[in-house]
């Protein structure tokens, strides 16, 4: 893009600030904005030395947005990029212009953290019924019957006090699916972040465990199948013996049973 063509994208309402967070503008257009400073004051003229292309107040959303069009406001060479987030505050940035092999790695960048986050939203889709809504047990989580089911495994990282866990519901910045308070006895408690990265288990009153969930691809589900399969001829076996010690009168009926 050439300098007019970035100026316009500002100055015609075509950027809004999510295009920051999302890759947008690198993707797209080619450029990148990286952030300088922030200031309680329109500092534009302390910015650069080159005239602003908007040149008015900017405004800051809400009811005010007829009167105050503009959010963005760009330097005449494109080099400096002010934008007002609120009354209060204007944040202001240095335009870069990538070169096209920049470009081709952030689009690629994007695609695999794309990919990921889709998963991810995936595990949550999947967990929440299981996990939130119907409390599987505790005892489950070493069966396999995640892995197998839904080719998911719980990886064990912390277990502990409701005080001393890194993750747990209504604490932190971290975002819960649930976040409220979580049920422990006959019910296991279960929460789990909304990135799909963490689960938080409560079995009794102050025993807490934090997983990290991985998602196993199909040859680790297939190994995680055989190994239930072979454990199923293990207890075939024990089975067997068990009758054979009741035919041969070692146990009761009752010890059977």
């Amino acid at each position: 893009m050439d300098t007019k063509q970035i100026i316009q994208l500002f100055t015609k309402g075509s950027v809004v600030f999510d295009d920051i967070l999302f890759k947008k503008l690198e993707c797209t257009y080619g450029i990148q904005l990286v952030q300088k400073g922030k200031s309680r004051f329109d500092t534009r003229y302390n910015q650069s030395d080159k005239d602003w292309m908007v040149n008015k107040e900017l405004g800051w959303g809400g009811s005010m947005s007829d009167d105050y069009p503009f959010r963005w406001d760009i330097t005449s060479d494109a080099s400096v990029v002010c934008y007002r987030s609120n009354f209060v505050e204007y944040i202001f940035f240095d335009l870069v212009v990538l070169s096209k092999v920049e470009q081709d790695i952030i689009i690629k960048e994007k695609e695999i953290a794309d990919k990921e986050a889709n998963e991810r939203a995936r595990i949550v889709e999947i967990l929440t019924p299981v996990l939130v809504h119907q409390m599987m047990p505790y005892n489950k989580v070493h069966t396999g019957f995640l892995e197998i089911n839904y080719g998911i495994h719980l990886k064990q990282t912390q277990r502990g006090m409701h005080m001393n866990m890194k993750y747990k519901p209504r604490y932190g910045s971290t975002n819960w699916v649930a976040n409220q308070v979580l049920c422990w006895g006959s019910n296991t408690g279960w929460d789990i972040t909304t990135d799909g990265k963490i689960a938080c288990c409560r079995i009794n009153y102050d025993d807490y465990v934090n997983f990290e969930i991985e998602v196993l691809t199909p040859e680790q589900i297939e190994e995680y199948k055989g190994k239930e399969l072979r454990s199923d001829e293990e207890l075939l076996k024990r089975l067997k013996f068990l009758k054979t010690m009741l035919e041969e009168d070692v146990i009761t009926p009752a010890d059977y049973d």
